[in-house]
């Protein structure tokens, strides 16, 4: 890991300008792979993208108060300017309230901090770059939440809707370049969904992640 001169002088160097946005996620790969396409993409001297990526110690160590934890051990190594973002991607489906309440409310107490959950998966704002989720009956979009597997053997809801709509999907590897063609459409499908933005994350059916693309997309 790079110590705090180190960053700084690349900063100074390199992103004198530039605003930081930290990400640190969930999913092992994802979330890297989308948002490295994204930062491609929508590339800008004022915004720098830096993915955090867990050591082989902590690969199974998934957890939001882990997730949370990275971005703490960044911001006490390196120096971070005013305008600077640390951002937690994470998912509502495995995680009971009384943690993801602890989570938020870290995260509001701190200024650079800034959580982006999904209800129930990030396969939801994957998909959301194909299918108009506010089109759906009710009860499809309960089917969308409750995300279900069929089997033991098979994926849950959202992962085999997802390999339907792209042909192929895997979370290690997959086109995200097909994704951020219609991110534009994502972020209005996402906005759709947000009935609630002032509660701490999606209760229903919805995700937060378009915050967070916006912020790598520079848009207000």
């Amino acid at each position: 890991m790079r110590s705090r001169n180190s960053l700084m002088r690349e900063r100074q160097e390199a992103f004198r300008d530039a605003r930081l946005i930290v990400i640190a996620s969930e999913g092992k790969d994802t979330e890297r792979i989308y948002f490295k396409a994204l930062a491609k993409e929508y590339i800008n001297p004022r915004v720098h993208v830096h993915i955090l990526e867990r050591s082989e110690a902590e690969q199974n160590n998934s957890s939001p108060e882990h997730v949370l934890k990275q971005l703490n051990d960044y911001k006490e190594q390196y120096a971070l300017e005013a305008d600077d973002e640390l951002w937690l991607v994470i998912d509502k489906d495995r995680w009971t309230e009384a943690m993801l309440s602890r989570v938020a409310t870290e995260c509001a107490q701190d200024d650079y901090m800034h959580m982006a959950l999904s209800n129930p998966c990030i396969e939801l704002w994957l998909l959301l770059h194909l299918v108009d989720v506010t089109l759906l009956t009710p009860e499809e979009q309960q089917q969308w939440l409750e995300n279900r597997r069929n089997s033991r053997r098979t994926a849950p809801y959202l992962k085999m809707r997802l390999r339907q709509e792209m042909g192929t999907y895997h979370e290690a590897e997959y086109d995200a370049q097909m994704l951020i063609t219609h991110v534009e459409e994502a972020i209005e499908r996402a906005k759709a969904l947000d009935k609630n933005p002032a509660d701490r994350w999606p209760q229903t059916l919805g995700t937060r992640v378009y915050l967070l693309a916006k912020s790598v997309m520079n848009r207000k």
